[in-house]
């Protein structure tokens, strides 16, 4: 069970979303918020004042998202169901859907290819029958990206096969980019279009 207080975002909140061209505005449009206070199972839950912490909501449930934060606690606490999808209402009439692994994936995609979503992470626990019967009978074409990275190079490679999907991640030319946020943040978003031209989905 987790409560939140929510404040007005600092500048180094905004400062950090706009390394990813994403302003107030795209943040209130994402159900992003930035926290003052925590509240986990009606205990108040410790958060740093030196550390930046937004708050993920989900029609009722939270995600909290530390970006600094260490690997285990990055998204703590975190109460959203794994088969939640960010932009499912944007995945309609589409020739093809493009299936990002985060939400801050899917806001970059999003400034060029309206037909973008984005689920909670690279297992396949996301892709249930429901969500899996929606892509399909709203999309053509399902295109999967996630990290180019070992793990997901391979999850990519598991789901798609098992629900015919097709995958574009990240050429490898641009390692150690790993994501389209990275890229968008290190080359800009024309970089990001150049891609998905030269990959003919714009």
């Amino acid at each position: 069970f987790i409560q939140v207080i929510t404040r007005k975002f600092t500048k180094e909140e905004l400062s950090y979303w706009a390394q990813y061209h994403q302003d107030i505005t795209d943040l209130r449009n994402n159900n992003i918020y930035s926290i003052k206070t925590l509240y986990f199972n009606k205990q108040k839950f410790p958060l740093k004042d030196t550390e930046l912490r937004f708050g993920y909501y989900y029609d009722g449930f939270w995600k909290i998202y530390k970006p600094f934060g260490k690997k285990k606690d990055k998204w703590m606490p975190n109460n959203t169901p794994i088969t939640v999808m960010d932009g499912k209402d944007k995945i309609k009439n589409c020739d093809v859907a493009f299936i990002n692994k985060s939400k801050k994936d899917h806001m970059v995609i999003s400034k060029m290819f309206p037909c973008s979503c984005a689920v909670q992470n690279e297992g396949i626990a996301c892709f249930n029958e429901e969500n899996v019967q929606y892509l399909k009978e709203n999309s053509k074409r399902q295109i999967l990206s996630f990290d180019a990275d070992v793990t997901g190079v391979k999850n990519s490679q598991q789901i798609t096969e098992i629900f015919s999907f097709d995958y574009c991640n990240v050429p490898k030319n641009y390692h150690p980019l790993k994501d389209w946020a990275d890229v968008a943040k290190t080359h800009g978003l024309g970089e990001i279009e150049k891609i998905l031209k030269e990959k003919g989905l714009i």
